[in-house]
């Protein structure tokens, strides 16, 4: 007997040995389908600069080249991304689109893979484990078979003595040597009565240590208190076999994802004598899975917002461009010295039309590098009363008639440590606003307050104000105020200077008051 089942062993290994070879197979191909997607992706992401030079479009053809390496085995794949080639290589604005449809469906198919191969990866999995579970079983059968072989002579005796130590130290080897599945018995009340290697490995408690010791060591705090271990121990007793997925503790207290089966052993009678468990740390297998979804999830959002933007902006551009249009033709007939006013007002209407447009772009580039996480904090020695009287220098092509800015500095002035790039753009945008939303000959505060820790400044106009239903949502993205009307903009402005405060370490806040006037001050600590 001991012998049939020591050859039922050997031929279940070679079985176990199979379905570990297709399991790491399915995985392998899980994760090149992950990199086709993840090249996919970085593929959809350089189409927001794609008509700006050839070396942007080089980029995207060594993305392509790329996608056609890794989906050299996919004919249908091959075929889409040699007509994806020539479309990155033709000329005209159209092309992009095209290209992204192409991306697209190329995301499409891989996605589609993906989910087979886990389909397939997950069966393989399961394979594995009822195989090493059976094998188990037969192995723990052979060592109960083999201590109930009755010697009747004293060579059988030797024989079956000889047989049953070489069947305990298969099993024992068999099961100690594991090291990707944590394999232990425990008896009926939860306690440990074996380890391996892969237990000690996967969750820190060597053998001295954790013979003798419930299951619960196993459960976070929060699951031992809703009694989590003795539920799981009380299904797979009824069920004969349970398995879940979830958090469970290691000795130092790092939490991690794992796979537990547990296996109910019964003797010949029937009653219950203990359980086999056993688990596998798929943590890495959830991050990755996890990381993919969030780079899809933010992929969309990144094509969603662009997408919105050019919508936005196609239709914000036209107003200014009619506006220079119809001036640059009428500053052709004011061609009399008698009309130099009139020349002046309609050179003012270009510039501040060319200071909408241009502000378009800054709000378009600057969501663009912050999505990309290309925008960084680089503090350095900063002169911010003379920044401000040059932000104020700048803006003034931008006001209205009669506008003016007025500068006001507070407390003993110093040069502080900030980042000059992105103060600039947050009192540009500021300022920008104020002049936009205010009336002409319009007075706009603008303060530079000192103190031993911290930098003040502030924005205060005398314009249309914010209504406030509206003042909760003024730094969301594309949100814009109810009562702005026809005055352009894109609703990004807020939200970029939002965003550039918390690289910097700043705060914001705003009080408005609807036709009177808004003020809009930002804290930010002097370093």
């Amino acid at each position: 007997m001991a012998v049939l089942l020591l050859v039922a062993v050997v031929g279940l290994l070679i079985i176990t040995i199979r379905y570990h070879k297709i399991f790491s197979e399915t995985n392998k191909a899980v994760e090149h389908t992950i990199l086709v997607l993840d090249e996919d992706r970085h593929a959809l992401s350089s189409l927001g600069a794609l008509e700006n030079s050839d070396a942007d479009t080089a980029q995207l053809l060594q993305h392509i080249l790329r996608l056609q390496q890794l989906t050299i085995d996919n004919p249908s794949q091959q075929a889409r991304l040699d007509t994806l080639r020539q479309a990155a290589s033709a000329p005209g604005r159209s092309r992009v689109d095209n290209i992204r449809a192409l991306l697209l469906r190329v995301q499409a198919e891989e996605g589609r893979l993906l989910d087979i191969l886990e389909a397939a990866n997950g069966k393989s999995r399961d394979l594995l484990k009822n195989a090493i579970v059976t094998l188990l079983a037969l192995a723990l059968a052979l060592l109960v078979a083999s201590g109930f072989i009755i010697p009747y002579n004293l060579d059988r005796r030797k024989r079956a003595e000889k047989g049953l130590q070489e069947s305990r130290d298969f099993a024992g080897l068999l099961v100690s040597n594991v090291k990707e599945y944590a394999i232990c018995m425990i008896d009926p009340d939860g306690i440990v009565l074996t380890w391996n290697q892969g237990a000690e490995q996967i969750n820190g408690y060597t053998r001295e240590e954790i013979i003798g010791k419930p299951i619960s060591v196993f459960y976070t705090n929060e699951q031992n208190a809703r009694g989590e271990p003795v539920y799981n121990l009380g299904k797979a007793g009824v069920e004969g076999r349970y398995e879940c997925i979830g958090l469970r503790k290691r000795k130092d207290g790092s939490e991690f994802y794992a796979d537990v089966v547990l296996t109910a052993i019964r003797n010949e009678d029937g009653k219950l004598t203990g359980f086999m468990k056993i688990t596998k740390d798929i943590s890495a297998q959830i991050k990755v899975r996890e990381d993919l979804n969030r780079a899809l999830v933010r992929e969309r959002e990144l094509n969603e917002m662009k997408s919105r933007f050019v919508t936005m902006a196609s239709h914000e551009f036209k107003t200014p461009l009619s506006v220079i249009l119809s001036s640059t033709n009428l500053i052709e007939r004011y061609n009399g010295p008698e009309m130099a006013d009139n020349r002046l007002r309609h050179i003012h209407r270009i510039k501040s039309n060319l200071n909408n447009l241009k502000q378009l772009l800054n709000d378009f580039l600057s969501v663009e590098k912050l999505e990309e996480g290309i925008v960084r904090n680089d503090p350095a020695r900063t002169d911010l009363v003379k920044m401000a009287e040059e932000t104020i220098q700048d803006m003034e092509e931008a006001c209205m008639d009669g506008q003016r800015i007025e500068l006001e500095v507070r407390g003993e002035a110093q040069d502080v440590l900030m980042d000059q790039h992105l103060l600039r753009n947050i009192l540009n945008n500021l300022l920008s606003n104020a002049i936009k939303y205010s009336p002409a000959s319009s007075l706009i505060r603008f303060r530079v307050e000192f103190t031993y820790d911290w930098v003040r400044f502030s924005v205060a106009d005398q314009g249309i104000g914010i209504p406030e239903k509206d003042q909760p949502h003024l730094f969301e993205r594309f949100f814009r105020a109810s009562n702005t009307g026809g005055v352009p903009g894109t609703g990004l402005g807020l939200s970029i200077v939002m965003r550039y405060l918390d690289l910097m370490g700043g705060t914001i806040s705003v009080e408005s008051q609807p036709a009177t006037g808004s003020t809009f001050t930002i804290t930010l600590p002097a370093v």
